[in-house]
């Protein structure tokens, strides 16, 4: 994946989950920075295993259950998430 292609999923990515959390802690849509951590806004050991659910679905990949405290905040979160898809990537090739 190029670097071009890599920040375009990051984005996109980055705003699915902005979304995913909002949802999920009924908060107003828009209402999530990705540079605060998530904790900040009320998820909690329950709430995140159902994110992390979702998250799975989406990407494709298992995720480890501590992943979300690990790395708190969304930008963080996905970065570890572009960094897994890009070593999938590259493990498909070969």
């Amino acid at each position: 994946m190029d670097d071009t292609g890599r920040d375009g999923l990051r984005a996109e990515l980055q705003d699915w989950l902005c979304a995913r959390l909002a949802e999920e802690l009924r908060l107003p849509a828009g209402s999530i920075d990705p540079a605060e951590p998530m904790s900040a806004y009320g998820l909690d050991s329950v709430r995140a295993i159902t994110l992390l659910s979702d998250v799975e679905a989406r990407v494709g990949f298992e995720i480890a259950p501590n992943a979300l405290w690990e790395f708190p905040t969304v930008a963080s979160f996905t970065d570890l998430l572009i960094d897994e898809m890009t070593r999938t990537d590259r493990s498909r090739l070969g």
